[in-house]
């Protein structure tokens, strides 16, 4: 496989609708496997297409519980039923936080090697390069560019409207964006974008491709994934759990 690969593990916002799971996703290069974030239902997508041992490094967004609360799950998984002596994961410290919080003695230490990254922070995990931008929501929250080589995707995890997908670059052949909410039901006080907005920005941002994701239970994602394409100037896809888009298909 040449460039990137980006699998939905899950994409229901804020909770999971019947039968789906919240967010997560699988980013991949012919040498790097990389779980992002791990939204209740992940785990089990995620083994549809590799093995535990194969994920080469977690990287979470936010302590939004859809964003992380698969984690302790993991946690047992890594501990008790692999050979994989530490398994790195890359978040904020509200994210390792909660997740210890889970534990006897309140430190998960012993299973997660744990990297604390902030606004501005550079990871590389194999041959993936993940750099990370705080975003316009209510608790820290990073957006990610993936490199490698040549291609990137971007993914901006949640945010409101007072910050920009270009903060994380130009040119992103895919922006896996959140489009939680439509333009006439959208709300200042919701720290969410509408696809309207986030196809503009995909747009600002000279995007090949963006797909939508974050779309809560009990709305029409269809609704959705018409308002982008009626703004965005590329190709516009829905995310749905088990789609793969790739870089090298743009």
């Amino acid at each position: 496989m040449k460039g990137l690969s980006l699998t939905v593990l899950g994409c229901s916002g804020s909770y999971a609708a019947a039968g789906e799971a919240c967010s997560g996703y699988l980013i991949r290069s012919n040498k790097t496997n990389v779980w992002v974030d791990c939204g209740p239902g992940t785990l089990s997508n995620l083994q549809e297409n590799i093995e535990l041992n194969e994920v080469d490094a977690i990287v979470v967004s936010h302590h939004h519980p859809d964003h992380c609360a698969e984690l302790p799950v993991v946690y047992n998984a890594y501990k008790y039923f692999t050979s994989v002596s530490k398994m790195r994961v890359i978040s904020t410290s509200d994210v390792r936080r909660v997740t210890d919080a889970f534990q006897s003695d309140g430190d998960s230490g012993d299973v997660f090697d744990w990297e604390i990254v902030a606004d501005g922070s550079v990871s590389e995990v194999g041959d993936i390069s993940v750099c990370f931008s705080r975003t316009d929501h209510p608790v820290e929250t990073l957006a990610m560019r993936f490199s490698c080589g040549t291609e990137s995707i971007v993914y901006t995890s949640d945010t409101g409207r007072n910050w920009s997908v270009s903060e994380l670059g130009l040119g992103a052949n895919i922006i896996l964006g959140e489009g939680t909410l439509l333009e006439h039901n959208a709300d200042s006080t919701v720290p969410h974008i509408s696809c309207k907005h986030l196809a503009a920005e995909a747009n600002s941002a000279r995007a090949e491709q963006l797909v939508v994701t974050h779309v809560p239970p009990g709305s029409d994602p269809l609704k959705h994934l018409e308002e982008a394409a009626a703004v965005f100037e590329g190709q516009v896809e829905l995310a749905a759990t088990g789609r793969t888009f790739s870089t090298t298909n743009n």
